[in-house]
């Protein structure tokens, strides 16, 4: 009787297959992370952020300013009169900030426009330059109309005579002859355009400093949290 062959077990050949998808994958995913990476590296964080506590340099002098001049704390807004964010920070935010500290003579805010988001935001921060150098005080009233007043950001709502006809019909004390012959004056138009090279350190709208540097735009979190800290560097 022939003897049985003795079964031998041979384990089947591995493939290469799934390990190569493995570690492709693998070179996949980490090239998208070091895109990501690279696109974020140099990049300014949102407007109003704190989180790198970048520091601007801002010239405060014949800027629209409210507040007492010896208050420790300076803060700024960088804003556009067409920008729908500013005017829910004007509505919502800068209020606080009044009854906290300007109205009680702990911070000074100056307002810089950043006219960025279409002809017409250099039509808005014109007609503003013209009326503040009528009358500064009313700079703030002006402030508010506008962005109370304010179109479709995707359109060009503010024109000249749009503007003109707001501060005519809303602001009794100008004298709108004045004001549109402030707008023709050369010194003005360099004032707007001053404001728009001040601006370009920062990206977008509303971006808000203290004492120089920026902060986040929530109140309770970014924008009292800096003002306080700033207070307590000032009575050391």
């Amino acid at each position: 009787m022939a003897k049985k062959k003795k079964s031998v077990y041979k384990p089947p050949k591995s493939s290469n297959k799934g390990f190569i998808i493995v570690i492709a994958s693998i070179f996949v995913i980490v090239a998208a992370l070091l895109i990501i990476i690279s696109n974020q590296e140099g990049k300014q964080p949102e407007t109003g952020s704190d989180g790198n506590n970048q520091e601007i340099e801002v010239t405060y002098e014949g800027q629209p300013t409210v507040g007492e001049e010896d208050a420790p704390v300076k803060m700024v807004e960088f804003f556009d009169f067409k920008c729908p964010h500013c005017a829910e920070f004007a509505e919502q935010v800068y209020p606080q900030i009044k009854a906290d500290y300007i109205d009680t003579g702990k911070a000074q805010m100056t307002f810089i426009n950043k006219p960025f988001m279409g002809a017409d935001s250099s039509t808005a921060a014109l007609v503003g330059e013209a009326l503040f150098a009528q009358k500064p005080d009313a700079y703030m009233e002006y402030y508010d109309l506008v962005l109370e007043n304010q179109g479709d950001p995707n359109e060009a709502w503010a024109s000249e005579e749009f503007l003109v006809s707001l501060v005519e019909k809303n602001m009794k004390d100008i004298d709108i002859e004045q004001l549109k012959t402030d707008m023709e004056d050369q010194a003005i138009r360099e004032k707007v355009e001053q404001d728009r090279q001040e601006s370009s350190a920062v990206e977008s709208t509303p971006t808000i400093l203290v004492n120089g540097k920026m902060v986040d735009l929530d109140y309770e979190n970014g924008i009292k949290p800096a003002i306080e800290k700033a207070l307590e560097e000032a009575n050391e």
